[in-house]
C-alpha cells in the first residue's frame, strides 16, 4: 500500500508500509503527522490509521469529524484562516474547527509543539517562541485572504480607511503645525487602522472606534513607534546632505582645475550624488520592510515601541526578501485602483492593507499580549 504524509507542511511520499514504519521509528513521522492512502476519504493523524490499529483503538486526542449539519451552525469559522465553511467542510479538534486547506499546517504546528490559539484568543506564544520557529510568506494566500476580508464588509472597511486618511491629509493644511502634528499623530492613526483591519482578519467585531483606538492608552507608544523610524530616516538624510556638501564641491573644484568642460563638471557631481542617493534608498527600503509590523505589534499586542520595532525586525529578517515581495505586490495591487479614475483605489488599497494584515495575523496572531 502506498502512503503519503505531511512533512514541513508539504505532501511527501509515496512510501510503502515498511518505509512508513521506518519513518516512524526514525521520528520523521509522529503520532499527529497527517497521512493518507488511496481509499481514505481524507487525511488523518497517523496514530489513528497506522497499520494494525483499528479505529476503535485510536487515542482520544485526535481530530474528530464534525457532527451532522443539523447540530452545527450554518457557517463554521476555521480557527486558522478565519473563513466560513459548511459543517461538512471542516474537522473539529477540541474546541476549534479547521478547514481542509489548513489541516496539514495546523497538525504540523501541533506536532511540533507550537502554541495553537483560536482566532481572537489572547494567545500564549512568547517572543522567544516566535523567534525560535519558522514561518512561510504566502503572497498568494495573503492576497486571497485580504480579498475575502474586504468583500465580507466592504462598506465599513472603506469608510474607516477614508476617515483615517482624511484626518492625515487635513493635518498637512494646518499652518506651522503640520509637521509636528504629522510626527505625533501618524503613529496613533495608523496604529488604530491596523487594529481595525486585524480584527476583521480575525473575524472579530470591528467598529469605527477601533480605527481611532490609537488615541487611548497606547497613544505615546504608537507615536514613538512611528517617530523613531522617521528620525532614523532624517538622520540618514542629514548624513547624505553632509557627505554631498563635502564631496561634490571638491569633485567640482578638481574638475575645474583640470580644465574639464561643463558636461564633465556635471558628471563629476552627479556620480557621487547618485551613489549616495542609491545607498540611502536601499537602507530605507530595508528598514521600512523590517519595521512593517511594528505598529500592529504596539497597537494590537501592546508592546512598547522599541520592543515592537525589534521584534518586527528580527522576525521579518528570517524571510526579508519574501516579505519585501509581499509588500511590493500589495503596493502594485493598491496602485491598480488609479486606473479606475482613482475611485478604484478605494477598493484596491484596502485589499492590499488587509492582505498584509492577514500575513501579520498568520505570523504574530498567537503572540501573548504584553502586560506592561
Amino acid at each position: 500500500m502506498n502512503w503519503y504524509y505531511v512533512e514541513a507542511g508539504k505532501q511527501a511520499g509515496p512510501v510503502d508500509d515498511a518505509q512508513l514504519a521506518e519513518l516512524e521509528n526514525s521520528g520523521r513521522i509522529q503520532p499527529l503527522t497527517l497521512v493518507w492512502h488511496e481509499g481514505m476519504a481524507d487525511w488523518q493523524p497517523y496514530h489513528y490509521v497506522k497499520p494494525g490499529v483499528t479505529a476503535a483503538a485510536g487515542p482520544s486526542l485526535v481530530a474528530t469529524a464534525t457532527a451532522p449539519a443539523a447540530t452545527q451552525p450554518a457557517g463554521i469559522v476555521c480557527s486558522e484562516c478565519g473563513r466560513t465553511f459548511a459543517a461538512d467542510q471542516v474537522i473539529r479538534y477540541g474546541d476549534r474547527y479547521v478547514c481542509a486547506a489548513c489541516k496539514p499546517v495546523f497538525f504540523q504546528r501541533l506536532q511540533e509543539g507550537a502554541p495553537i490559539a483560536g482566532r481572537g484568543a489572547a494567545g500564549t506564544a512568547t517572543e522567544a517562541d516566535l523567534l525560535a520557529r519558522d514561518y512561510e510568506v504566502d503572497v498568494g494566500g495573503s492576497l486571497s485572504r485580504g480579498w475575502e476580508v474586504f468583500k465580507s464588509q466592504p462598506g465599513p472597511i472603506i469608510g474607516a480607511s477614508i476617515l483615517v486618511y482624511l484626518v492625515m491629509m487635513a493635518m498637512n493644511f494646518i499652518p506651522y503645525l503640520s509637521i509636528i502634528l504629522a510626527l505625533v499623530l501618524t503613529g496613533p492613526l495608523m496604529g488604530g487602522l491596523w487594529v481595525f483591519y486585524v480584527k476583521h482578519v480575525r473575524g472579530q467585531p470591528a467598529v469605527l472606534g477601533d480605527a481611532f483606538s490609537g488615541f487611548g492608552p497606547r497613544f505615546w507608544q504608537l507615536a514613538m513607534t512611528q517617530l523613531v523610524p522617521g528620525l532614523v530616516s532624517f538622520a540618514f538624510m542629514a548624513l547624505f546632505g553632509i557627505m554631498a556638501a563635502l564631496v561634490i564641491p571638491g569633485v567640482a573644484a578638481a574638475r575645474r582645475a583640470a580644465g574639464s568642460n561643463s558636461a564633465a563638471h556635471f558628471a563629476g557631481m552627479a556620480v557621487p550624488l547618485g551613489i549616495f542617493l542609491a545607498v540611502f534608498a536601499l537602507v530605507m527600503i530595508y528598514l521600512t520592510t523590517c519595521w512593517v509590523f511594528a505598529l500592529p505589534l504596539a497597537g494590537d499586542k501592546g508592546l512598547k515601541f522599541w520592543n515592537a520595532l525589534e521584534l518586527s525586525r528580527k522576525v521579518v529578517s528570517k524571510h526579508w526578501w519574501m516579505t519585501f515581495w509581499l509588500m511590493f505586490v500589495c503596493g502594485i495591487v493598491a496602485m491598480l485602483g488609479i486606473f479606475g479614475c482613482f475611485i478604484g483605489i478605494l477598493v484596491t488599497a484596502p485589499i492590499a492593507f488587509a492582505s498584509i494584515a492577514a500575513h501579520y495575523e498568520k505570523v504574530f496572531g498567537d503572540l501573548a499580549p504584553s502586560q506592561g
